[in-house]
């Protein structure tokens, strides 16, 4: 499961729900987070990683190793980016993303990306499109605004373009004071305005370590989420194990020996 995070208009909440979806999801399978702004990333903060030295960046830079990049948050591998003005002197290879996702999609049942909001060659989601399948769907982030209701429908049209898969958009810091009919059959998620989450930036936690409203919400949306997607996108004993795993249901004995039974067939 290779999934993303993306809006054309920056702000959302993008970067909250796609780490706090990614922590979450690492409680039941084996997850990785990666940051992929490697202008303005800030899931370092996020996380309480902004002094460690190895970054996205230096490795597309060639400076760092795989095994360099990757930081421990609990059961959550994170690849995240630097957040000091050294982003603007390196010189990128982008190619060098694709092969990093091919090694990693063998030892992750999940990858989940927080794309920048750019639109250029340096997002990471414009540069393999159609080279290479790193991304199986695409979630938007869009926030209880009309400007950004606006941009998340010309969000959607633009990965359609892309030709990669949409999940559906997660309306974040919803108050009711816009007229969401527009998009309400492409709406997979409400969640409500907290202010409880700027303390995750504060104490470099994840809100879903918090008890609120929000988190409540969240976590439900990610088992439903992760849930229906395994099953329906990946049909094979293995989605269908990490499908229950996330949503906290055992397989029963028998379906498994029906399965078993079957592969001796």
């Amino acid at each position: 499961m290779k999934i993303g995070f993306y809006n054309i208009q920056g702000g959302t909440g993008k970067t909250t729900i796609a780490a706090n979806f990614a922590y979450i999801l690492s409680e039941s399978v084996k997850t990785i987070l990666i940051d992929c702004d490697i202008y303005g990333g800030t899931t370092a903060v996020l996380f309480g990683f902004e002094d460690h030295e190895h970054t996205l960046n230096s490795y597309l830079a060639g400076e760092s190793a795989i095994e360099d990049i990757i930081c421990h948050y609990d059961d959550l591998d994170i690849i995240h980016t630097d957040v000091s003005s050294k982003v603007f002197a390196y010189k990128y290879d982008l190619s060098r993303f694709g092969e990093l996702i091919k090694i990693l999609e063998d030892e992750y049942d999940v990858i989940v990306y927080d794309f920048p909001p750019n639109i250029v060659e340096d997002n990471p989601l414009f540069g393999y499109v159609g080279e290479y399948e790193y991304i199986n769907k695409i979630i938007i982030v869009g926030d209880d605004s009309i400007p950004s209701i606006a941009n998340s429908l010309k969000t959607m049209d633009l990965v359609r373009e892309l030709g990669i898969g949409i999940t559906g958009i997660i309306l974040n810091k919803y108050l009711g004071f816009t007229d969401i009919s527009e998009i309400v059959d492409d709406i997979v998620g409400i969640l409500p305005y907290d202010y409880n989450v700027e303390k995750q930036w504060t104490e470099s936690t994840p809100i879903v370590k918090f008890k609120t409203k929000f988190t409540k919400e969240l976590r439900k949306l990610t088992n439903e989420i992760a849930s229906v997607y395994l099953e329906k996108d990946l049909a094979s004993l293995r989605a269908l194990k990490l499908a229950k795993a996330i949503s906290g249901i055992e397989l029963e004995e028998n379906h498994n020996n029906e399965f078993e039974g079957a592969n001796k067939l």
